[in-house]
């Protein structure tokens, strides 16, 4: 019944194949991390764009119903109904002149890259 038995030139060590599995399992995770961190930096930037269209469309409709560009966003916020985060994004207008466009920036308060 020599089949049954392990001699010493087979045997492998026991760390072998629990390190493989770890090592395994961090790099699964790992990718899972970086892919969830790329999807969210799309949204954000999504998001932003968003915003900036939103806000773009409030000073058009802004203007032709009320004959002038709007003073700033807080008139934006109460008159055309816009909301938005104001922890992940600053908004600023500048006026130009009485009958220019403004001049619209959306910034990211985080700071960090979206590509």
């Amino acid at each position: 019944m020599k089949r049954f038995t392990r001699t010493a030139a087979k045997r492998r060590p026991a760390g072998t194949a629990l390190g493989a599995a770890v090592l395994c399992v961090c790099a699964v995770l790992a990718l899972f991390l970086y892919g969830m961190n790329r999807v969210n930096r799309g949204s954000v930037v999504r998001q932003q764009e968003a915003l900036e269209d939103a806000v773009n469309r409030d000073i058009t409709l802004c203007y032709a119903w009320e004959g002038h560009y709007p003073k700033s966003v807080k008139y934006l916020e109460d008159h055309y109904g816009l909301t938005y985060d104001k922890q992940t994004f600053a908004v600023k207008v500048q006026l130009r002149g009485a009958n220019i466009r403004p001049y619209v920036v959306v910034i990211r308060r985080d700071g960090s890259e979206g590509t």
